[in-house]
């Protein structure tokens, strides 16, 4: 038989328990509420690629902004990466676990058009069980969107947060300017007509080498020719890692190039050829560098300053004035910012402003709709998705005008160049409101100001 202070305390204990259980029944638990479920969102890419890296840290950098300002209509914002190490088969996984695993309704993909339209694929096997929409990342292959126009039911969730292949026609126009003493791009003293056309051997260039009749546009090298009288001397596609790159440095001086234009993107190892480049007999031929790491300051250290007198597109210079803070508050936090890392930032807050002009993420067809018609002012001019029906333009992000590719848009995403001089100084050449031509200085110049 029970003691009587046995039986008091296992009285005291069924009250508490009472007491805890209907104290919960009054109250809301956390989390649980449908408002207050986080929208997720994601990036699938090399997590330590240093062209993919900066844009995770840049999306988590717009992840955090947002919900330190109260997340989207009172939702917070969750961020997820998969990693898929560059390989076309991880980044398919990634994809799976991204929209299956993790429930994201947006995700953006690297931008190698190879791995992009892998990713599409299974975008497109997911979307009925899973909506959600795919953005493309700095990928230009006229692939990943050309198809979306002609079968928009189905593909409609796809889009490109980039110029297409087409619209770099009007990128590769400004340079091939830069032949003609009278442009609003050419540095003081410096004209070339005699030219070598390096083309990073991807999928993202053969629109470049074999022309595009689908918009009547030519090679890059007849462009040169029959636009700008450029004399292209040697034009070459050559490996993304080609690590050596002495003998073709060889042929080109032997070519009599007053310009070599290397049609590089990250993906290109343009520290080795700028490298090589400094230190070879084509080292007083002017290097232009397309795209990649060479577009930030960091690219200074990367050569150990043999990048002194390189031309690059440059995006740590100004361009708009909203540029060079975003790029300070970038840099605060050891993040490079070339073109495509812009454009991941870009590609969130456009989400947001989307999911905030569909009342919510439910209905991905008025979601879809939202992200297709709203517009942002980014540091490198307005971000909004083409929707002129011309392929490989239809869901890209407005760069280029599509009626004719050879022109920038007025109202898209901007193009800058810059000249590496003394000390890393990274001097703006373009666009003409911040460009200081009057400053350039050949390769030769430069070295020999340096002592070098």
């Amino acid at each position: 038989m029970r003691s009587k202070s046995a039986i008091l305390s296992l009285f005291a204990v069924l009250t508490l328990v009472v007491v805890i259980l209907v104290a919960g029944c009054g109250q809301a638990q956390p989390s649980t509420s449908a408002g207050k479920e986080p929208i997720v969102i994601g990036y699938v890419g090399q997590a330590a690629g240093p062209g993919t890296k900066p844009c995770i840290d840049i999306q988590m950098m717009a992840v955090e902004e947002i919900n330190a300002a109260g997340g989207i209509l009172g939702r917070p914002v969750k961020y997820v990466v998969e990693d898929g190490k560059g390989e076309t088969s991880l980044s398919v996984a990634g994809v799976t676990r991204m929209v299956m695993g993790n429930k994201a309704v947006f995700y953006s993909v690297e931008g190698r058009t190879e791995i992009c339209m892998a990713a599409k694929q299974k975008t497109l096997e997911l979307y009925k069980d899973f909506p959600h929409i795919m953005s493309a990342n700095g990928a230009s292959g006229v692939e990943v969107t050309e198809s979306v126009l002609a079968n928009y039911e189905k593909e409609k969730m796809i889009f490109r947060g980039f110029n297409p292949e087409p619209g770099h026609y009007a990128w590769a126009t400004l340079i091939f300017s830069m032949s003609d003493p009278n442009s609003n791009i050419a540095p003081k003293g410096f004209s070339p007509k005699k030219w070598a056309l390096l083309y990073e051997n991807m999928a993202w260039t053969l629109l470049f080498r074999n022309g595009y009749p689908v918009l009547n546009l030519p090679t890059w090298d007849k462009m040169a020719t029959d636009d700008w009288g450029i004399d292209v001397v040697y034009s070459k596609p050559v490996a993304a890692r080609t690590g050596m790159w002495l003998p073709i440095l060889d042929a080109v001086a032997q070519s009599g190039a007053e310009m070599i234009f290397c049609v590089s993107s990250w993906f290109t190892d343009t520290e080795v050829l700028t490298k090589q480049w400094a230190d070879s007999p084509a080292k007083d031929i002017q290097l232009y560098l397309y795209g990649g790491v060479g577009q930030t300051h960091d690219f200074w250290q990367m050569t150990g300053g043999k990048a002194l007198g390189v031309l690059t597109a440059s995006y740590e210079t100004p361009i708009t004035e909203k540029t060079m803070p975003f790029v300070d508050k970038a840099r605060a936090r050891g993040i490079p910012t070339q073109m495509h890392v812009h454009c991941a930032y870009d590609d969130v807050y456009l989400f947001k402003k989307a999911v905030e002009v569909a009342g919510g993420t439910d209905d991905i067809d008025k979601l879809i709709a939202a992200y297709e018609t709203s517009e942002i002012e980014g540091p490198i001019g307005p971000c909004k998705v083409e929707m002129t029906k011309l392929p490989g333009f239809f869901h890209s992000r407005v760069a280029a005008d599509p009626n004719n590719p050879r022109k920038l848009a007025d109202n898209g995403m901007r193009i800058a160049m810059a000249q590496f001089q003394a000390n890393g100084e990274m001097v703006p050449m373009y666009p003409e409101k911040y460009a200081q031509l009057d400053k350039y200085k050949t390769p030769a110049e430069l070295r020999a100001a340096a002592g070098k």
